[in-house]
């Protein structure tokens, strides 16, 4: 009996070390790999909106209120905005989640997906880029499904103490050839909606 109060003790001290931080950033990783849940707003939006591997997408949508489930590197209920415009081979996306300002394009995700978007408008964060977006918002509630591809490698190699993301103990992340305080912002977009 005294061995497994030691072993648990033992157990709680590690995680009280800075050993613990790699485990959290793990588990931050985890957080990354996926967007997936329900929204909601106080006022009617209309996306309708898919985007293939970050190489062709179809659709258009606005949506400001409130996301259910796990989105944006978080568990649980947040705020969440998104625009987006899907025209086949070139796509703009811009994202927010929890704590995001419209007015302040470095708290928000942009990028141009698709082929034509990717050649002229390199991504500047790696958050969504490649990554299969999908938004459904019709009225007052809605549905997000993404999956992040280069979130999951990071995941998958985080292990191993590569942190491809540049992520760890930091948001948001960096392509690993950028130089630390890079400014990740790309072009920006105005949208008649």
């Amino acid at each position: 009996m005294t061995s497994r109060w030691s072993m648990a003790a033992l157990c709680g001290l590690l995680l009280a070390t800075p050993g613990c931080a790699y485990l959290r950033d793990r588990g931050n990783d985890a957080l990354d790999i996926l967007d997936l849940g329900v929204t909601w707003s106080k006022k009617p939006y209309l996306t309708v909106y898919g985007c293939a591997v970050g190489l062709a997408s179809a659709g258009a949508g606005h949506f400001e209120g409130t996301f259910a489930g796990i989105g944006g590197g978080r568990l649980g209920v947040t705020g969440h905005y998104h625009r987006v415009l899907g025209l086949g081979l070139w796509s703009y996306e811009e994202l927010g989640w929890d704590g995001y300002d419209k007015a302040k394009p470095e708290t928000l995700y942009i990028q141009h997906p698709g082929i034509i978007g990717w050649v002229a408008f390199l991504p500047r964060k790696p958050a969504y880029a490649p990554g299969c977006l999908h938004f459904l918002h019709l009225g007052y509630a809605g549905l997000v499904a993404n999956l992040r591809y280069w979130e999951l490698l990071d995941f998958i190699l985080g292990w191993t103490t590569l942190d491809v993301a540049c992520d760890d103990g930091e948001k948001p992340g960096k392509w690993p050839w950028q130089k630390d305080g890079a400014r990740n912002l790309p072009k920006r977009l105005e949208l008649p909606y």
